[in-house]
């Protein structure tokens, strides 16, 4: 896959990262909204002179419905966070670029074709060597690649079978790993981010409390809110990178214990052919 195209998705990506978290903190946020907006209205309503008549009480519910909290959308949530935010998303994005990017790569890939080893199973169990070697001249995949490989040396004897094997399902490993060093990366980096930018607000809540006269809990509560915002952001974004990295190894390793399964069989197979 070409760097445009990757590039594209990784747009794309950045997309689909902003509507699902919004998603997650509209909810969360509109609950948060409607709590406030009931507590201040019930104080304002306490405040209240008995003797005032209906009308005057219901008028000050409407202002107090105009003017109280709004609810908080996703992009007064992402501006709260801070600078922060910013290295946040983009990581996000890069991150969801290239596992789209590697799911259409192991798609295409084959890596663990049922068909294609049930075939090289019944033709070592009842064939030759040759019928392996036709069957993984008709396939084109990842792992008939690699045993091809190995086999097209087998005139010069077994070792070079299976150093043949060896080194193309490295080169092939080699190239099924790619990127996967950066979803790790940025599944590790992320979380520090958050907690970096989290440290920054609470600095700046804390310089903000000095330099009042008088704290109040609303001035201490919403700077530890605003700071902690870069911290949920940053695991929102890293255990889904994690769990997908974790994932593409698995997969992978399934594919060399495969080759070597396959690759000790043909071991096999040539020593009863030739003893």
């Amino acid at each position: 896959m070409n760097q445009s195209m990757v590039k594209s998705i990784s747009l794309i990506a950045a997309v689909l990262v902003i509507f699902l978290s919004a998603a997650s903190f509209y909810g969360k946020a509109g609950a948060y909204a409607q709590a406030v907006q009931k507590s201040e209205t019930e104080k304002t309503e306490q405040t209240l002179s008995k003797d005032i008549a209906g009308d005057a009480v219901k008028e000050n519910k409407q202002e107090i419905s105009a003017d109280g909290v709004k609810d908080v959308f996703l992009y007064d949530w992402f501006r709260r966070g801070g600078l922060f935010m910013w290295p946040i998303l983009l990581s996000a994005a890069l991150a969801m670029g290239l596992i789209i990017e590697r799911f259409l790569f192991y798609k295409k890939a084959k890596l663990k074709p049922a068909e294609f080893l049930e075939d090289i199973n019944q033709k070592l169990g009842s064939g030759s060597i040759d019928d392996v070697i036709a069957l993984c001249r008709e396939k084109e995949m990842v792992i008939s690649r690699v045993l091809l490989k190995g086999l097209n040396l087998r005139k010069l004897g077994l070792d070079h079978v299976e150093k043949g094997i060896s080194a193309a399902g490295s080169i092939e490993v080699a190239s099924l790993e790619k990127g996967l060093s950066v979803l790790s990366a940025i599944g590790n980096i992320a979380p520090l981010i958050g907690f970096l930018g989290t440290v920054s607000g609470m600095i700046t809540a804390f310089q903000s409390i000095a330099a009042a006269d008088q704290v109040s809990a609303r001035l201490v509560a919403g700077g530890i809110y605003e700071a902690l915002i870069t911290t949920e952001a940053g695991l929102i974004v890293a255990i889904p990178v994690l769990a997908f990295y974790n994932f593409f190894v698995h997969r992978i390793e399934t594919f060399v214990a495969d080759i070597e399964r396959i690759s000790s069989e043909i071991a096999e197979k040539m020593l009863g052919e030739n003893g």
